[in-house]
């Protein structure tokens, strides 16, 4: 993922190289709750989270987390999400979700955090493994879900179920939940999903987006999409069914009666 500094939709203001002095002076590393009200303050004069780039930037050097533009949730608290932590753009990560990228030992003779984790002045470094875990764009993660170590990559466009325990890698475009979450099923057919992942829409910024929204905002064919973003359009035999197919009552049933919220 690119730097905060990549993405020019983000905002830097003038004062957030006091914003950043702050955090260090406040030793936000390890003093969440001060480091938020900074990220707070700083978002406030940077058009909010879903734009600020102080945030993002201080996340990214002093946590370990990085969070693309327009995502907005629990990713960008200061330590709610664990260092090795990407988060695409325009990612929804609601109230209560927690992440984990590494498990306590089980083949010590102890598993306290005391012996690993040098947060906690005993141990001077990181002595069990952390692998990165990727959270890909427009993804919709709901309220309280998990995601454990076993995940390695939640794909493009995939939602999770409130409250559900993810153990494994969710596909793109895959609706997940339970305990452990399981695929309820994809958004989109198979050509639609092809679809949506060759526009990259995504890396557009919500200005360009905004000249037209119908694509983006309708239950559309692949074709649409295709269209809209400049793309060669497949031959009608293969053309996509369109989103239609997937939007039934029988989806929404499923997803209201999964929890997805």
């Amino acid at each position: 993922m690119r730097s905060a500094f990549d993405y020019p939709e983000l905002r830097h203001s003038r004062l957030s190289p006091a914003i950043k002095a702050l955090h260090r002076a406040v030793n936000g590393s390890k003093r969440w709750r001060l480091a938020w009200t900074v990220c707070r303050w700083a978002n406030r004069l940077e058009g909010g989270p879903g734009r600020g780039a102080t945030t993002r930037d201080l996340l990214r050097d002093h946590h370990q987390v990085e969070v693309g533009a327009y995502a907005y949730g629990e990713c960008l608290v200061p330590g709610r999400f664990p260092p090795q932590v990407r988060v695409g753009r325009y990612a929804s990560i609601s109230p209560g979700v927690r992440v984990y990228n590494q498990n306590h030992p089980t083949d010590w003779c102890s598993t306290h955090p005391f012996f690993y984790d040098p947060r906690l002045g005993v141990v001077k470094q990181e002595s069990l493994p952390r692998h990165w875990l990727e959270i890909g764009p427009d993804v919709w993660i709901g309220r309280n879900a998990v995601v454990t170590p076993g995940c390695r990559r939640v794909g493009l466009g995939a939602i999770v179920g409130a409250g559900a325990v993810v153990t494994r890698d969710v596909p793109d475009f895959a609706i997940v939940g339970g305990v452990p979450a399981k695929v309820l099923r994809y958004r989109f057919d198979e050509a639609t999903r092809d679809a949506v992942a060759a526009t990259h829409w995504w890396e557009r910024s919500i200005e360009e987006l905004s000249s037209d929204l119908e694509p983006l905002t309708e239950v559309a064919a692949g074709d649409a999409l295709r269209r809209r973003f400049g793309l060669d359009t497949p031959p009608a035999d293969t053309a996509s069914p369109g989103l239609g197919h997937a939007v039934s009552s029988e989806f929404s049933t499923s997803v209201q009666a999964n929890g997805v919220g």
